[in-house]
């Protein structure tokens, strides 16, 4: 599980041993350290690309991701047309998902992702609409074994209720934690569902959102959850064997 450093913006990569899953990809001046990323962890080519909803520092340069390693299903929220971006890299991803050919799979709770047989990869949300473009992200938990991984996209406090609400098991042993560590999202009680023994928090160094919000991080780290932030340590990447988690970065490599 690559938690890849984009600067502000989102990127994260599953590598299952059968499938190669990126879930977002930053923004578009991101394509040059993603796709050397990629190249890098010996990927060739994805079989599922994950947009968990459509603001470019999450979903940027996908359609350059797309034209230069392809994908045979591209998974997304379903937006209304109001809401939709009319321009821009969204514009140019559907015309690469249409131009290659890519199916496009609007996510929906209970679907599941192919990981080759190798865990897996559930929808959790968005389970409504909504008038926020952030809490239509998808939320995807990944299991393998005894370990999980939850992927909150940018979704907000009114999501994770609504999340909570529908019955959803969020509980996961690493967390991504919801829009950069934003003072908006991590309600407590949707901390404490999860119960993460890692948060992680995808944002840039120096951003101007001021992401993650230090109240958010004494958050987390007062429910026990071990800090990993792109920011200052750059990639992360979690291995796991299904019973036992190891955790490295340019912390663990100093």
């Amino acid at each position: 599980m690559h938690f890849i450093d984009v600067g502000q913006g989102d990127c994260a990569l599953i590598c299952t041993g059968e499938r190669n899953i990126l879930i977002d990809c930053g923004e578009a001046e991101a394509f040059p350290r993603v796709s050397r990323y990629l190249r890098s962890a010996g990927v060739t080519r994805l079989d599922a690309v994950i947009m968990s909803h459509p603001h470019s520092d999450h979903m940027g340069c996908m359609y350059r991701v797309l034209r230069k390693f392809g994908a045979s299903e591209a998974v997304m929220p379903e937006i209304p047309d109001i809401l939709l971006p009319s321009t821009g890299s969204f514009v140019q991803l559907m015309e690469v998902t249409a131009e290659k050919n890519i199916p496009v799979t609007y996510a929906r709770p209970g679907m599941y992702i192919d990981t080759g047989g190798v865990g897996t990869l559930e929808i959790l949300a968005p389970v409504r609409e909504y008038e926020d473009l952030n809490n239509f992200s998808d939320v995807l938990k990944y299991t393998y074994g005894d370990v999980s991984f939850l992927f909150c996209g940018d979704i907000e406090s009114d999501a994770e209720h609504d999340i909570l609400a529908a019955g959803a098991d969020v509980t996961a042993d690493v967390i991504k934690v919801p829009h950069h560590g934003s003072g908006t999202s991590s309600t407590r009680l949707f901390v404490n569902a999860v119960q993460p023994a890692h948060a992680v928090f995808c944002a840039g160094a120096e951003n101007d959102y001021g992401h993650p919000h230090e109240n958010i991080l004494k958050l987390y780290g007062s429910s026990g959850a071990e800090i990993h932030r792109t920011d200052t340590d750059g990639d992360i990447v979690f291995v796991t064997d299904g019973r036992e988690i190891f955790v490295y970065d340019k912390r663990s490599a100093a």
